[in-house]
């Protein structure tokens, strides 16, 4: 579960900004927490903003940072630090993640220098009430490299964890977590307490963050034998979809017109997938959007199995529809149905711009939906979003809702609403849309082609 993630001198992200799922002391809804280690998390919370505010850029941060735990280094672009900040270039960007394990609360984070893809610190600690205890840090600028030994039964071990540390202080270009758990498996074993290291790792390879334009994402608890399942979520959103039908498919067939670095893509997924199913246990998965085409993957033993997911609607029975002829709005619903469909113990799920092409009616049913399963399951949801009929206290709680919008200097800022002491039954709609509460845009005048004269006065709307 996640606890609060910071992220600074990243895109639109100056300063380190935190975004919390630690709940308030309000009463409201109270069932539908998650308690752990003495503090109450959240289950659900919405991020609104204008456009270019920086709400999907949290949600990117989010994913770069997931992305260089999971592959050890930065494949993404060296230029996503603060541009505003002339010195952000030489200055490190900052990412941090809270999380809950086992009913425990550890930091783990690490802070690179993206132009020059160096990872100046790194730490993994467990939070306390009353004093933090550092299971390992690094700093190359420094040259602190601790651990904490009681993570070791062995001698032997001190000294191999020793010469691990080491040899980090000559690569500054990968992270030590995923270092030691996908490349020193005979440090683990006799080591019971060293497994919170693949613990923290696993949390991040089971983080399932989809934005739009996903072309492969996790499905987690998708069975590509559950079309029945799949069909009777499906059918709670009103689509016209009738039918449901899983086609084994080879992947090679899958994938016949895909670009390399798309299949490349895949193939990396793949290995993830595969080390998510050690034992196999079939509860795994990925979905990939392939030419119009949408299939489930997921591992039978060690080897890959696709199903392209096809559909019938009520008046055409025995017509088979493929994804990329479904409506855009039925396409971003199966993005939101791995969420409803989870069969994990936890989960974690986020969504950017869940309402797009979304009818509002459709995405307000999708939230209720989920916040009722909430209540009897140990799952998150993090969504940005524009969708004002959300803004319901007796909907949500004053706590599961933030604002993102830009300061003078053009730096994104996360407000959360309960800062602003609304009671409980306050019209939040309206006064969002007025402004009150910030994330919304401004305007203050029309755009007219040079030499347009708008004779009627009439028909001039007052944007004062």
């Amino acid at each position: 579960m996640l606890s609060r993630f910071t992220v600074g001198n990243f895109l639109s992200f100056n300063k380190p900004q935190s975004f919390s799922m630690l709940a308030s002391p309000i009463q409201k809804h109270k069932q539908r927490l998650f308690e752990a280690d003495d503090v109450k998390l959240l289950k659900f919370s919405s991020i609104y903003g204008a456009n270019a505010a920086g709400k999907s850029n949290l949600i990117r941060a989010m994913a770069f940072a997931r992305d260089i735990i999971m592959h050890g280094s930065a494949e993404s672009p060296d230029t996503l630090f603060y541009k505003l900040d002339p010195k952000a270039n030489r200055l490190p960007s900052y990412f941090e993640f809270e999380i809950c394990i086992g009913g425990k609360l550890y930091s783990y984070g690490f802070e690179i220098i993206i132009a020059e893809r160096e990872i100046t610190e790194e730490w993994l600690i467990l939070l306390g009430s009353s004093k933090n205890q550092e299971l390992f840090t690094r700093n190359s600028t420094t040259g602190r490299y601790t651990y904490d030994p009681t993570l070791l039964s062995r001698n032997e071990d001190v000294a191999h964890f020793k010469i691990y540390i080491n040899d980090l202080k000559h690569v500054t270009n990968k992270l030590f977590l995923q270092d030691i758990v996908t490349n020193k498996e005979a440090i683990y074993e006799g080591n019971e307490k060293l497994a919170i290291l693949k613990q923290v790792h696993h949390w991040f390879e089971a983080l399932d963050i989809s934005f739009p334009d996903s072309l492969v994402s996790g499905y987690s608890c998708f069975s590509t034998t559950s079309t029945d399942e799949i069909l009777s979520a499906i059918k709670t959103f009103a689509t016209g979809i009738s039918h449901v039908e899983a086609k084994k498919v080879s992947k090679e067939k899958a994938l016949e017109d895909a670009p390399s670095d798309f299949k490349k893509r895949i193939d990396r997924s793949l290995v993830e997938l595969l080390n998510q199913n050690q034992p196999v246990t079939g509860s795994s998965g990925i979905r990939i959007t392939c030419n119009g085409r949408l299939y489930l993957v997921h591992m039978n033993g060690k080897e890959p199995e696709f199903n392209e997911i096809t559909f019938e609607h009520n008046k055409l029975k025995n017509v088979s529809f493929s994804m990329d002829e479904e409506s855009d709005g039925t396409q971003r619903l199966f993005d939101m149905l791995t969420v409803l469909l989870c069969t994990k113990t936890q989960a974690v799920f986020i969504i950017d711009e869940i309402d797009r092409s979304l009818h509002p009616q459709m995405t307000v049913h999708f939230i209720r939906n989920f916040l009722a399963l909430a209540k009897k399951k140990q799952i998150q949801l993090v969504i940005t979003t524009h969708e004002s009929h959300l803004l319901d206290l007796s909907i949500l709680r004053q706590d599961e809702i933030w604002f993102v919008e830009k300061n003078a200097l053009g730096a994104s800022q996360l407000i959360p609403f309960d800062r602003f002491k609304e009671r409980f039954d306050k019209k939040v709609q309206k006064a969002y849309l007025d402004g009150r509460y910030g994330g919304v845009p401004l305007f203050d005048s029309f755009f007219f082609p040079s030499g347009f004269v708008d004779d009627d006065d009439n028909e001039r709307e007052d944007l004062s």
